[in-house]
């Protein structure tokens, strides 16, 4: 006896489970389900459902990097959270922000420990602010301890990307690196800062 299969059915004998669930997650994001609703729907946790989708060609506006830096951030691996500059003499460390819905920094050198938020695609704009909460300056001792809106910017965050990948890929690589021009230009503001107020 002899069976006629598709060939999409042929194909499918062959593919992995982890391929046929991410073709059924992919579908799913085709037909206008969101990535809550996807996980709800198929009882996997929102950072696996970013991870099957991550590699489909997915057009990522401001707004949508937005709505997915908690679960890129907070809930998955998938985002680095510790760097070093120049040898190790710069460190800087990201973490989420968890209720405040920010990424917040913590940079330190030699000299000057900084802290702040540096959230990019806050409330769905394309940049990203980065303001301050606390400055210390190693040498004198002194430290200003309070949040501060410096209304600075990175303005050159990209503006789309046309997969999850390339939006991790920018985190992971680009944003670190850009982070580092705004916190330079802090600390020399905040040296040379009066900071009998503290």
């Amino acid at each position: 006896m002899k069976i006629i299969i598709s060939e999409s059915q042929y194909s499918n004998i062959f593919e992995s489970n982890d391929e046929k669930q991410s073709n059924l997650i992919y579908k799913m994001w085709n037909d206008g389900m969101d990535i809550y609703e996807i996980s709800e729907l198929i009882g996997l946790k929102e950072s696996q459902v970013v991870f099957y989708l991550k590699d489909r060609e997915i057009r990522i506006d401001c707004g949508f990097a937005n709505s997915i830096m908690g679960i890129l951030y907070w809930r998955s691996d998938i985002i680095n959270k510790n760097f070093n500059f120049n040898n190790g003499e710069m460190i800087l460390n990201l973490n989420w922000g968890g209720f405040s819905g920010s990424v917040n920094f913590e940079y330190e050198d030699k000299n000057y420990r900084l802290m702040g938020m540096a959230t990019p695609y806050y409330d769905g704009n394309c940049s990203t602010p980065v303001d301050v909460s606390y400055f210390e300056n190693k040498t004198t001792g002194e430290y200003y301890d309070e949040y501060d809106n410096s209304g600075r910017y990175i303005d050159d965050t990209p503006k789309n990307f046309n997969s999850i990948q390339e939006l991790i890929d920018f985190l992971n690589n680009d944003y670190p690196k850009q982070l580092i021009k705004p916190i330079q230009e802090l600390i020399s503001f905040y040296k040379y800062k009066d900071m009998s107020n503290k």
